[in-house]
């Protein structure tokens, strides 16, 4: 009926509510698209199979027959691209939703993970102070006995160890860490005190470790960048557990401003679909793992007004993080007078 009435009056308003009709039930019927172009194509040809032996039996003239088909494929073909817009802004419209349901979840993981932090700041920080000034006042009595010395010094190492982690876990919080200082460091005495942290896994596991380190000198949060170092070699120790022969391989560059470093390993493949959800809160591919390492790194480095990404293949997986070598307050003034 509305072929009919499209080649004697305008019906551009009921072959849009068509349309919209349409398109809704097809989403409703959650069809491929390639089914919808293809049904379509069938409905068309049965359409003018029905029609072309009523149409001769009118006596039509060439022209007119000429013209009635090329108005009736012109209505079909409108109609059709019609619903099919209306469908296809319904599938648009319920991506995005999606998407601002997801970054909402994301964002919720971070606020919460704040608060968390902030807790964390009142109730373990205040202790571990006094638990360090007393550490101190024992090593500064007791520097005659050198055997107690050594067993302070082990428990101070770790104690730094627990500080920085808390540290790190903090880079969720929205609010400023106290002693979140940023200074001037030499990448190179960085990253050797970084080795000396991480060298008794790297010899009882019997991994080749390689450095590349080009001498920069770099403003940052020290603790943080080497929080995030010790983070990216601990994973890249755990990722070569089933390699007969281990190695690890870190490089640091400068170039145009920036300090480019990677952290490679021989590990299995990080399969495209892990790679891109690494640094989410919570995400874990490990039995015991909390899914925050990463995200830590992602935060401390953003603070950083820098990057890091992480690209795998059969034969390695590297992780590398980009840094402005300015400090974050003239990189701003930088880019505000550029």
């Amino acid at each position: 009926m509305l072929l009919a009435r499209y080649l004697v009056e305008n019906v551009d308003q009921d072959m849009q509510n068509w349309a919209l009709d349409m398109g809704e039930w097809l989403r409703s019927q959650e069809f491929p698209f390639s089914s919808i172009l293809r049904t379509y194509q069938l409905y068309r040809n049965v359409f003018w199979r029905e029609l072309h032996p009523e149409l001769q039996q009118w006596s039509l003239s060439p022209q007119d027959m000429h013209y009635l088909e090329r108005e009736l494929g012109k209505a079909m073909d409108e109609s059709v691209f019609w619903a099919v817009y209306h469908f296809e802004q319904m599938i648009n419209k319920e991506l995005v939703q999606k998407e601002e349901t997801i970054s909402y979840l994301h964002n919720d993981k971070l606020t919460m993970l704040g608060k968390i932090a902030a807790n964390m700041a009142h109730e373990l920080r205040n202790p571990l102070c006094a638990i360090e000034g007393f550490l101190k006042l024992i090593s500064e009595s007791t520097q005659e006995q050198a055997q107690l010395q050594t067993y302070i010094q082990v428990v101070m190492h770790e104690f730094e160890n627990l500080h920085r982690q808390i540290t790190g876990f903090l880079s969720f919080s929205k609010k400023p860490i106290l002693d979140e200082i940023f200074k001037t460091v030499q990448v190179e005495q960085l990253l050797d005190e970084v080795e000396t942290l991480i060298t008794p896994r790297l010899v009882g596991e019997n991994i080749r470790f390689a450095k590349q380190i080009h001498p920069c000198a770099l403003t940052c949060y020290e603790e943080g960048l080497k929080q995030v170092v010790v983070n990216l070699l601990n994973n890249a120790i755990d990722a070569v557990q089933n390699r007969t022969d281990k190695y690890i391989h870190v490089i640091a560059t400068a170039s145009d401003g920036w300090l480019y470093l990677s952290v490679e390993n021989n590990g299995e493949m990080i399969p495209p679909e892990i790679v891109e959800i690494l640094f989410q809160p919570f995400f874990t591919t490990k039995q015991n793992g909390t899914g925050i390492g990463l995200s830590i790194c992602k935060n401390i480095i953003d603070k950083h007004n820098g990057t890091i990404h992480c690209d795998s293949n059969e034969n390695r997986t590297r992780f590398v993080v980009s840094l402005p070598i300015l400090s974050p307050e003239e990189a701003v003034q930088a880019a505000g007078f550029s």
